[in-house]
């Protein structure tokens, strides 16, 4: 598999307001208010603040989040991370010391649910 390269940095000091699109690798160390889309791999740092929506891949918080997270593979909130929202996806890590206030929505699509089929009845 070929390692992800850092696409976009916001560094601390940044302040952001819109819509970030990106490929590859973001990471955030700095402000931003909006919504994110993306593919692939978000990183928020430990000095970020993000308010706002975040569809992505995968997702690692050690900052700040206000807002509405969608990860289609992952969101990994490490220990010093404060997130206040939705979190929706179908894996989720949270480490010792995290703060997180909200509601989780995790497992599968509509679509997926088609899959419980009684073994007897397949094949029918």
């Amino acid at each position: 598999m070929k390692e992800k390269e850092m696409n976009g940095f916001l560094d601390q000091g940044t302040v952001f307001k819109g819509d970030l699109v990106f490929e590859d690798l973001l990471r955030i160390d700095g402000k931003f208010e909006g919504t994110i889309r993306s593919d692939s791999e978000l990183i928020i740092g430990e000095s970020a603040e993000v308010k706002g929506e975040v569809m992505v891949d995968s997702v690692t918080v050690n900052g700040r989040v206000n807002g509405k997270i969608t990860a289609k593979s992952r969101i990994e909130i490490n220990s010093r991370a404060r997130v206040t929202g939705e979190l929706h996806s179908p894996v989720l890590s949270i480490q010792d010391g995290a703060v997180f206030d909200g509601t989780v929505t995790m497992g599968s699509t509509p679509a997926a649910k088609k899959t419980n089929i009684p073994a007897g009845e397949k094949g029918k």
